[in-house]
């Protein structure tokens, strides 16, 4: 669910986090598997920013990116630097999240391959700039990213789009 400030957050904050950890300790059984331990480093990343467990959620993003490169898997490397990037938003490094949204953006618009990930790297490119109280561009790539999503009939995350913009209203209107 998305809670203030634009940040998921689990419904049971006990549960997902047990969760979490024995998806980490499945981890360390996979090691001489490389495309096993590429997912579940890649379905790992994610979870543990949720978490709150922001420095691991970053190494292990980072992990997966190295891993992806060294098999080759160049679409798992771009997805595990989505994960870095929102890794270092969230960890306060705002200016450096800025940059690798900027690069992943450009990636995806220009190819077509990469094309499903926009909506979600827009979502979260806006939240970062939301953060840094850049409002009005914030606003503009939850603009997109909403209307990715509704073109696709991506349900799902339509209430999320639509809170992240509720949020960044109230925030530039200074409620």
């Amino acid at each position: 669910r998305l809670g203030a400030g634009l940040r998921e957050e689990p419904v049971d904050p006990q549960a997902f986090g047990a969760e979490v950890d024995r998806l980490l300790d499945k981890i360390t059984t996979a090691r001489s598997q490389p495309a096993k331990l590429l997912a579940m480093l890649a379905e790992a990343a994610p979870l543990l920013r949720i978490a709150g467990r922001l420095e691991e959620s970053r190494k292990t993003a980072a992990a997966a990116i190295a891993l992806a490169e060294l098999v080759e898997d160049s679409t798992a490397a771009f997805a595990n630097r989505i994960a870095l990037a929102q890794a270092m938003h969230r960890e306060g490094h705002c200016e450096i999240a800025t940059l690798l949204f900027d690069q992943l953006i450009a990636q995806a618009r220009s190819s077509p391959g990469l094309a499903p990930f926009l909506h979600d790297i827009l979502f979260h490119a806006g939240v970062n700039l939301f953060d840094q109280h850049r409002h009005a561009e914030a606003a503009r790539y939850l603009r997109e990213s909403q209307s990715i999503r509704r073109a696709a009939n991506m349900e799902e995350l339509l209430e999320m789009s639509a809170e992240a913009l509720r949020q960044t209203a109230a925030r530039a209107s200074g409620r």
